[in-house]
């Protein structure tokens, strides 16, 4: 094994909810097949909830986060950080705004995500997207999957502003108990709408679906695992 001070470290460009960017650091943890402390992860991470809300930057009703996430990942590149994640899917559509402002290799979830549901993809079945009208309102989950022709389907705008958004927030306050139902909810009806998967395209909903052992979890496909288990294949790989 390597000396520690040769390994290479995580950045995690964190704040999106806070509480997503611990949840993902567990995942890491959880992911590890390490037997001991020298062979887990080195991570460090930049878990600041002052970064302006996506939503809102999204609608032109608010501050744009990137400024603030440019200054954190400038935090992780001067720490000497390999790669970055950002467990947080809408904060993805400034991606390559990032990546553009450093050589240091930002994981991408979308396209991680993608990647994934194409391993075990069986031709014509339509995937659910639940996520942030942010999120959905850039497409990006669309647009990747529609790359690889695979048909998807998403709530509807009204399901989105009354039901989700006040969930997600209801996470954010830590109240995942009472927004587990709401996720699990809406996404039986994109599996009633014919969606044989849920892509959980927004890290605070694993929170509120754990937090009630939802059976959706079976059937979805949880980003903020897919992207801790790309970075533990990466680290391990190092080895």
């Amino acid at each position: 094994m390597k000396e520690f001070s040769e390994l290479p470290t995580l950045g995690i460009l964190g704040g999106m909810g806070p509480g997503a960017a611990v949840d993902f650091q567990q995942r890491l943890l959880n992911a590890s097949p390490a037997s001991k402390d020298q062979e887990h992860i080195p991570t460090i991470i930049w878990n600041h909830g002052g970064i302006p809300d996506r939503q809102l930057a999204l609608k032109n009703l608010g501050e744009s986060p990137l400024n603030a996430m440019l200054y954190g990942l400038k935090i992780l590149e001067r720490s000497g950080v390999s790669k970055v994640a950002i467990p947080c899917n809408t904060a993805h559509f400034w991606h390559a705004d990032l990546q553009q402002q450093t050589d240091i290799e930002i994981f991408n979830m979308i396209e991680i995500t993608v990647q994934q549901i194409l391993k075990n993809y069986q031709s014509g079945e339509k995937v659910g997207i639940l996520a942030t009208k942010g999120a959905l309102s850039t497409e990006l989950y669309q647009h990747e999957l529609s790359k690889y022709n695979i048909p998807f389907v998403i709530n509807s705008d009204e399901e989105i502003e009354q039901e989700f958004m006040p969930a997600v927030y209801a996470v954010k306050r830590n109240e995942s108990a009472k927004a587990g139902p709401v996720f699990q909810e809406l996404s039986q009806r994109l599996i009633n709408e014919g969606a044989s998967s849920i892509i959980l395209a927004c890290t605070e909903i694993p929170l509120g679906l754990h937090a009630i052992q939802s059976p959706i979890l079976n059937v979805s496909f949880d980003t903020t695992q897919v992207l801790a288990d790309a970075c533990v294949n990466w680290f391990y790989r190092k080895f």
